[in-house]
């Protein structure tokens, strides 16, 4: 490949190709402003990356090995813009952390490498019309994005024993049984992920992003939210939901790695910008506002979560003590109307909390109940100026409503269903499902 250099403005060259394959036609090559020994080279094949002055090359991996034959700097942003023969653009987001690609940094156990201002924004999605087709691609990854590098590699037992029988099965040797111990062991490890975890400078933990640990360079992005408050269970949601939007800021990040239960916090906490775009016209209110409204919601959510747990499991009692009354050993006529009379107010308080079910079904609107003012308080959390003295207002009443609420359940658990069940009891009735053990 002929690619050569000079040190000395041109008054002698010599070839800095190196380890590039040979037959490689080399189009382009651009040398980083900041670090001088950091170089780019489009090829026939790929784009290629020196870290020390072209003593030695790597290609790029993620971009395509096709004819690449114009590389440009974007510098304010530190992007890396690649143009293929096949009239496609590549960019290579904020390549800084390369600068730090040093021997000692990549050498570390984990290396946290720190990122590039953060532009704050809340997103949205526009589909246009560019012409005679729809012009589709992939956005640069939201929110702030940091650069790490693992020394190590992170495999789990079972990647480790399937690669030793790959090459035992190459050579027609004989795969020995690894024994079931062994199996059942592979089953219950959890892969090694590495945890960025963000904090605001007064140190509180605004948020945990975790990914898959792997050996050599990646990259993780928090995309400006704070922990959700939705219940969780020992299900995987279905949808991953986001907590509400962080204020533009200074906030700080650390990385740690979790292996086998084991905590090994890597390196951090790196500091970094969050900035706006583009300032509002209003206003809107400050950080500390702002975080004291978060945390009366996100205690909110949390005790309507409770409650909503607490209705759904009374709601199920009900109907397997109907089942066991079946199969009581008592006159119809003593139990009955208590377990009716339980329904009733199970199905009011339900309502209340969800609306009529045949209003939903035929889309009808429901008068507006707890889960419309808390939603309607969630919103303040979600856009660039916070919440409104509407938004505030609707918090207040969604308090009001669950302490109610609360009251009526709390009669029920503890009073009417209990009689109930000791009722059933006396009867000989079978076990219920979900009633305490005496």
């Amino acid at each position: 490949p002929y690619l050569f250099k000079s040190i000395d403005k041109g008054q002698t060259w010599f070839s800095v190709s190196s380890n590039i394959p040979e037959r490689t036609l080399i189009w382009r090559i651009v040398q980083d402003p900041v670090k001088k020994n950091l170089f780019f080279a489009a090829t026939e094949f790929g784009v290629y990356t020196s870290l020390n002055g072209g003593k030695s090359w790597q290609i790029l991996e993620g971009a395509p090995t096709i004819s690449f034959r114009d590389l440009t700097i974007q510098k304010r942003e530190n992007d890396l813009v690649a143009a293929s023969f096949g009239r496609g653009f590549f960019i290579l987001d904020d390549y800084s952390a390369l600068r730090e690609f040093t021997e000692e940094n990549l050498n570390q156990k984990g290396k946290l490498f720190a990122p590039r201002q953060a532009k704050w924004f809340v997103p949205r999605s526009n589909i246009g019309n560019t012409g005679a087709d729809y012009y589709f691609a992939k956005n640069p990854k939201y929110g702030a994005v940091f650069t790490y590098h693992l020394a190590n590699d992170y495999k789990m037992a079972k990647d480790i024993r399937r690669d030793k029988e790959i090459e035992l099965n190459k050579r027609n040797a004989n795969i020995p049984f690894p024994g079931w111990e062994t199996l059942d062991a592979e089953r219950e490890e959890e892969p090694a992920h590495v945890v960025l975890t963000i904090q605001d400078v007064q140190g509180n933990i605004i948020n945990k992003v975790s990914k898959r640990a792997r050996k050599g360079s990646d990259r993780i992005a928090w995309d400006f939210s704070h922990f959700n408050p939705y219940p969780v269970s020992s299900e995987s949601p279905k949808y991953n939901r986001t907590g509400a939007l962080a204020k533009p800021g200074t906030y700080k990040a650390s990385l740690a790695l979790v292996e086998n239960g084991e905590v090994t916090p890597l390196d951090g906490p790196v500091s970094f910008d969050v900035k706006a775009i583009h300032k509002g016209v209003l206003k809107g209110i400050d950080y500390q506002e702002y975080n004291a409204y978060l945390k009366e919601v996100s205690e909110l959510y949390r005790g309507v979560s409770a409650f909503q747990d607490l209705l759904s499991e009374s709601l199920k009692m009900q109907k397997a003590m109907t089942n066991a009354l079946k199969k009581s050993k008592v006159l119809p006529g003593t139990i009955e109307p208590k377990i009716t009379n339980l329904k009733v107010d199970l199905i009011r308080i339900n309502k209340s909390l969800y609306g009529s079910p045949s209003r939903r079904e035929v889309g009808e609107r429901n008068p507006s109940g707890l889960n419309n003012y808390l939603n309607n308080a969630s919103q303040g959390l979600t856009n660039s100026y916070g919440p409104t003295p509407l938004h505030m207002k609707s918090l207040k009443i969604a308090k009001k409503l669950l302490n109610d609420l609360k009251t009526e359940l709390n009669s029920i658990t503890k009073i009417q269903i209990p009689e109930i069940q000791a009722a059933l009891k006396a009867a000989g009735s079978p076990y219920i499902i979900g009633q305490p053990i005496d």
